[in-house]
């Protein structure tokens, strides 16, 4: 895939983000690391269409940087939806392990200016288990149209989304060390429309988020 399509393809993720900015003052606070997640990811989108079209760098330092923090943002956004939130012992260990794994990853051996893909495939089976079980809960404690609920619909999302970013990891890797298969490519070459895809959903589940003044436990 061209850069310059890929780079449109990720600009998909404006969706999102300007139906939330819309909403923004009225949108419930519970969604607020999510939002927050989604304008990082633009800005480094940015960054690193830049730095390779521009400068012929890599965008590895920023996209390293870029998914420690979203790692931070998701998980704390499910404590906010209430899975972890009983538990604090419990919700610093699932979010310290990831974040020990990208120190070592990327300070300790140096990795932070290439593609390792530990924390990356760790984090994001982690996001997608965390995705289940809210998923889970939904549909046996939501008696409401669930394709109407924003968390189910952005758990669909993540799913979609991490799922997708395993096996697109698994076959980057395998593409450095040897020659890539027709299989490999295409699943990297599809990987852009999955991320528009997704953050269609996304969109989707913004459009749904009740305003601020309906927020309850739930």
């Amino acid at each position: 895939m061209q850069p310059i399509i890929a780079f449109l393809a990720s600009q998909s993720i404006l969706i999102p983000i300007i139906i939330g900015l819309v909403k923004f003052k009225t949108i419930r606070p519970d969604y607020w690391p999510f939002y927050l997640d989604l304008v990082l990811g633009l800005f480094t989108e940015i960054i690193s269409f830049i730095l390779i079209q521009k400068y012929g760098a890599s965008n590895a330092i920023p996209t390293n940087i870029f998914v420690l923090i979203e790692w931070t943002l998701i998980v704390y956004q499910f404590r906010l939806w209430g899975f972890l939130k009983r538990n604090d012992r419990y919700y610093f260990f699932i979010w310290s392990v990831p974040i020990f794994i990208w120190i070592i990853e990327n300070l300790v051996f140096g990795k932070i200016i290439a593609f390792s893909p530990y924390f990356r495939i760790f984090y994001a089976f982690l996001v997608t288990i965390m995705s289940i079980t809210e998923i889970n809960y939904r549909i046996i404690h939501q008696d409401k149209n669930l394709f109407r609920n924003p968390r189910f619909i952005i758990c669909i999302g993540f799913i979609l989304f991490f799922v997708y970013e395993i096996l697109y990891e698994w076959c980057y890797q395998l593409s450095v060390v040897e020659a890539g298969t027709r299989f490999t490519n295409t699943i990297i070459a599809l990987f852009a429309y999955t991320n528009a895809l997704t953050n269609i959903i996304f969109g989707i589940a913004f459009m749904l988020v009740p305003a601020r003044r309906e927020f309850k436990i739930e």
